[in-house]
């Protein structure tokens, strides 16, 4: 066999390249130019199935109706700025009365909460454990108690609840002995939040029937409503078998006067504070709701609406 000449080697290796040429824009085409376009075309309609789904939810989010917007006050009748104990107590007080127990002591202390994940923006939180020691007659007593303590506006948790059974009767005249329960449960406050005091709940509790707080304060020696001592002195009425007219225009006069002498009450006036209400006003003044009524009528009020700074006209007790 002859040697290839050198035109022939030429040739071959223009044909080689060629062929290499070849391979490599099929292998460049199929292998890359190919996915990559079949990723961009999926990749566009999965944009436009999603650029709907948004169009979608934009246009149900128009026709929702803007929602009411909750006040703080009642934000904190859940979660609180201050420990707020005293409503627990009164919750406390009014499951005693429903669930005809009677409540033997109450433990109630202030915690920092520990979270077993940091949370931000509760960095701050801070816990009211209550303990409970109540005496119930039987086990529906007791669920009675538990119920009306859950049934809190604010956000608590039940900790524990210890009872031990007593002795099983035998005898249908044994004494049936009463049941005696531990409750704990925590609430919840945010004393960091000081900007939102002034929504801060009022507690409803009972007029003081116009006693003064015998609780020191200061000092020890000041009273705590009052910069005057406790004592008051009344002062005497003379009062004469003999009574003529003359005595009944004295007697008016005296009265006009000074008008505490023999429990009468002259009208008033009273400025209405933030989170008053007449209901809150009557029970302050009359220590009954039927001065709802009288504050009312004195003042020409249509309804029972009232508006913080306003001045009322308190009339005299009927």
């Amino acid at each position: 066999m002859s040697s290839m000449t050198k035109r022939q080697k030429e040739i071959a290796l223009i044909v080689l390249a060629g062929v290499f040429l070849l391979v490599l824009s099929a292998y460049s085409y199929f292998m890359q130019y190919v996915p990559a376009k079949e990723d961009r075309l999926q990749a566009e309609q999965t944009l436009s199935s999603e650029r709907e789904v948004l169009m979608a939810l934009e246009t149900q989010l128009k026709e929702v109706p803007e929602g009411e917007k909750i006040p703080t006050s009642e934000l904190q009748q859940k979660v609180s700025v201050e420990p707020l104990s005293e409503l627990i107590v009164l919750q406390i007080e009014q499951a005693e009365l429903i669930s005809d127990s009677l409540v033997k002591d109450i433990a109630i202390a202030e915690a920092p909460v520990v979270l077993p994940v940091p949370v931000e923006g509760l960095e701050n939180l801070q816990a009211v454990q209550t303990t409970v020691a109540i005496e119930a007659t039987d086990y529906k007593g007791i669920t009675t108690f538990i119920k009306e303590i859950e049934a809190m506006d604010r956000i608590m948790i039940v900790d524990s609840i210890d009872f031990s059974a007593n002795e099983e009767v035998t005898i249908a005249d044994q004494e049936k002995e009463k049941l005696e329960v531990s409750l704990s449960f925590s609430a919840y406050f945010r004393p960091d939040l000081i900007a939102l005091a002034d929504t801060l709940p009022k507690v409803d509790a009972p007029a003081p029937a116009l006693k003064n707080n015998p609780l020191p304060q200061n000092n020890g020696t000041e009273y705590a409503d009052t910069d005057e001592a406790m004592t008051v002195e009344e002062p005497e009425v003379n009062v004469d078998v003999e009574v003529n007219i003359e005595d009944d225009v004295s007697a008016a006069a005296t009265l006009t006067a000074n008008p505490n002498v023999a429990g009468v009450q002259t009208a008033s006036t009273y400025k209405v504070a933030k989170g008053d209400s007449l209901f809150s006003i009557a029970i302050k003044h009359y220590n009954t709701e039927e001065g709802v009524e009288w504050i009312r009528q004195a003042n020409n009020l249509a309804d029972e609406s009232i508006m913080a700074g306003q001045t009322l006209t308190i009339p005299k007790r009927p």
